[in-house]
C-alpha cells in the first residue's frame, strides 16, 4: 500500500507535506506565500499612494565609488516598481545631469526622489513648487519608524563634545573610501555640531542590546532588514530613551531641508 493513501485531502488550514517524497512542496510554498501577503498591510507602499497614473516620477542616482555594480540598490528598485504598478513613469538620472532631464522631459514631475547623499545638491536644482523627496525618507516610512526619526533629529542640536553617537547599518559590504557611514555622515556630524563626538560603529545583525551609553543612533534606511527588525531596533532605542533616527533624515535636517523632503508626505 502506498504511504500517500492514508494521508488526508489538503484543506485551506491544512497542507500535508513530504520532503522524502517530494510531494506537496509546491502546495506549501503557494499556502505560504498567500499566508505572507494576507499578513501584510495593503495600505504599505513605497511612493505609489503618492502619485496618480501617468505622472512623471524622476529618480536622483548618484553613480560613484560606492554604488553596486550593475545593479540599483534595493530602495531605487522598489520606487521603480512601485512607480510602475501605478501606471505611472519612473525617469532615473544622475545628480549631474539632473537639471538637464528636468529641462527635457517636457512635463513637470509629480516628485522627485533624491539618493541622501546629493540631498543638499538637488535641492537646489529642483524647483520649490516641485516636490523633493530622497530614499531613505521614503524607506523610512515603508519600513515604519519615519515619525521616531524625524523626531530623533532634534537630539542632533543636543550632542555635546565626548557625546557617544552610534552609526548602525543593517548589511555588510566592502567600505570605500567614501563611504556614508563611516567617512561621509561623520563628517557632516562634525560640519553641523562643530562638536568632537565619539562615533561608534555597528553592522548586520550587530546591533547592541544596551544602548545606554549612546546619545543619539543613527540608523541606515534599513533596506535589507525587514520591518519587523527595524521596529525591534527602533523599539530597543525609545524603551532605553535613546533617540533613533535614520540616515537620510540626519542629512535632511542637517542641510536645512527636512521640512521640505517630508512635505510629500504628511
Amino acid at each position: 500500500m502506498d504511504i500517500l493513501d492514508n494521508v488526508p485531502t489538503n484543506n485551506e488550514k491544512v497542507i500535508y507535506t513530504s520532503a522524502t517524497l517530494k510531494k506537496g512542496i509546491e502546495e506549501l510554498k503557494n499556502a505560504i506565500g498567500n499566508i505572507s501577503g494576507k499578513a501584510k498591510n495593503n495600505d504599505l507602499h513605497f511612493v505609489s499612494d503618492l502619485i496618480k497614473p501617468n505622472d512623471f516620477v524622476v529618480l536622483v542616482t548618484p553613480i560613484d565609488s560606492a554604488a553596486p555594480k550593475g545593479r540599483m540598490i534595493m530602495p531605487q528598485q522598489l520606487a521603480i516598481r512601485d512607480i510602475i504598478d501605478r501606471n505611472g513613469v519612473a525617469i532615473v538620472t544622475k545628480e549631474t545631469e539632473l537639471e538637464e532631464t528636468l529641462k527635457s522631459i517636457g512635463k513637470e514631475p509629480a516628485l522627485v526622489i533624491t539618493d541622501s547623499q546629493v540631498f543638499e545638491k538637488v535641492s537646489k536644482i529642483v524647483p520649490e513648487e516641485i516636490p523633493l523627496t530622497s530614499f531613505s525618507i521614503l524607506m523610512a516610512r515603508y519600513k515604519g519608524f519615519l515619525d521616531t526619526a524625524i523626531e530623533g533629529t532634534k537630539q542632533i542640536d543636543k550632542l555635546e563634545d565626548g557625546d557617544k553617537v552610534l552609526i548602525s547599518e543593517g548589511c555588510t559590504h566592502h567600505r570605500q573610501c567614501d563611504d556614508i557611514g563611516t567617512v561621509k555622515l561623520p563628517k557632516w556630524l562634525k560640519s553641523y555640531t562643530g562638536k568632537e563626538l565619539d562615533l561608534e560603529w555597528s553592522s548586520g545583525t550587530g546591533f547592541p542590546e544596551n544602548l545606554s551609553k549612546y546619545k543619539l543612533v543613527i540608523h541606515c534606511g534599513g533596506c535589507m532588514l525587514n520591518a519587523n527588525e527595524m521596529i525591534f531596533r527602533m523599539n530597543s532605542a525609545k524603551t532605553q530613551g535613546i533617540p533613533f533616527t535614520n540616515y537620510g533624515i540626519t542629512i535632511a535636517y542637517m542641510k536645512g531641508i527636512l521640512d521640505r523632503s517630508i512635505k510629500p508626505i504628511f
